[in-house]
């Protein structure tokens, strides 16, 4: 990549395909100023589809309650109330159901709005509106809101529309961490963790070539070395699962994501693609054409991100067809659409003698 800032809208898409809510997040309104940073974009987010939530009504269910009553609600406790009337104490010890709002889902969103309203960077009108809308959830308690919490949250088809949201307020929970000083929280730009973008990356290339294309279809391809034992009986060959594979009527492509700062090597003052990158893409596509004849000229393609650089660079090796290939995400998101698209639409006819 090059110095070249990623516009941060573009970062919120990239999530959204990963998490395959790129629908949803488009029916969300961003706000007609650009941000300055993630935090703020996330914020805006969290803003404008909590306020959407509570339009609709905040999820709630029935909780089990106990609690000491003058009069019989729900079911009464004997074994309690007994102890309560050995104390002269005129009261029933009683157990039922109430529908309540302060359910996970909810108390997750109410800490996120208020945790994102005390990050330093984000702009004070929006902190202001981010705690008003914390106010106005006055029967969801305050928790300390932490990774577990969201991995707990269990949803079904009548409150599956929290799903994005969650998705955002764990993304502004990576982002934001607490300051050591314990004055608050600081930014973590979680494009730098090139092991978390990895994943995010490999997950939106395959996500967005499932929504946005019919010529192939995507599937899960694992494949095997083509290998039989000689000797020993103890360790066996690992399986190779491809980042992204798709199946059209007459092409199969390997697509094998890779998220670097480039996507290029230096060696002795020259620029070569990146030899590991290369080796593992061989080995797929060697050992997938012995799957059947339908595999037997099987495509690759090495893809990487950029800002600024494009490479667009093909091969026919051994009879496979390699493209190696960047997208540049600091241009438009409809570039970035025309790009991911013309990438896999390349007509390979053009050279005849393949």
């Amino acid at each position: 990549m090059s110095n070249r800032p990623i516009p941060i809208e573009n970062i919120y898409y990239l999530f959204c395909y990963a998490w395959n809510r790129f629908e949803e997040a488009k029916a969300v309104p961003l706000g007609g100023t650009s941000s300055p940073d993630l935090p703020n974009l996330l914020a805006k987010v969290l803003l404008n589809g909590s306020r959407a939530i509570m339009r609709r009504g905040l999820d709630r269910h029935y909780q089990q309650y106990e609690e000491e009553l003058a009069t019989v609600r729900g079911g009464i406790q004997l074994g309690a109330t007994l102890r309560l009337q050995a104390r002269n104490m005129r009261r029933l010890q009683c157990e039922f159901d109430e529908l309540s709002h302060d359910l996970l889902h909810n108390q997750i969103l109410k800490a996120s709005l208020k945790r994102l309203a005390r990050a330093p960077t984000i702009d004070r009108g929006l902190a202001s509106e981010l705690q008003v809308l914390a106010r106005r959830m006055p029967d969801v308690r305050d928790i300390w809101l932490e990774r577990s919490a969201f991995s707990r949250v269990q949803l079904h088809r009548n409150n599956a529309h929290y799903g994005l949201l969650l998705k955002v307020a764990e993304l502004a929970f990576d982002c934001l961490l607490p300051d050591p000083s314990g004055g608050g929280f600081v930014f973590h730009d979680i494009t730098r963790d090139e092991r978390k973008m990895a994943g995010v990356f490999e997950e939106f290339v395959r996500n967005f070539y499932r929504a946005e294309q019919r010529d192939f279809v995507v599937e899960p391809l694992t494949i095997t070395w083509n290998a039989f034992r000689l000797t020993g009986s103890v360790g066996r060959l690992p399986n190779m699962r491809v980042d992204v594979f798709l199946r059209g009527t007459a092409r199969r492509i390997i697509v094998d994501t890779k998220y670097y700062a480039s996507a290029l090597q230096a060696h002795y003052g020259s620029e070569s693609f990146i030899s590991e990158n290369m080796y593992q893409l061989f080995s797929y596509l060697r050992n997938a054409s012995f799957i059947n004849s339908s595999f037997e000229k099987v495509e690759g393609i090495l893809l990487y991100p950029s800002t600024g650089m494009t490479i667009d660079d093909r091969f026919n090796i051994h009879g496979h067809n390699v493209t190696f290939a960047t997208v540049d995400l600091s241009t438009s998101w409809k570039e970035i659409e025309a790009r991911l698209l013309s990438i896999v639409n390349f007509d390979f006819h053009e050279f005849p003698f393949i």
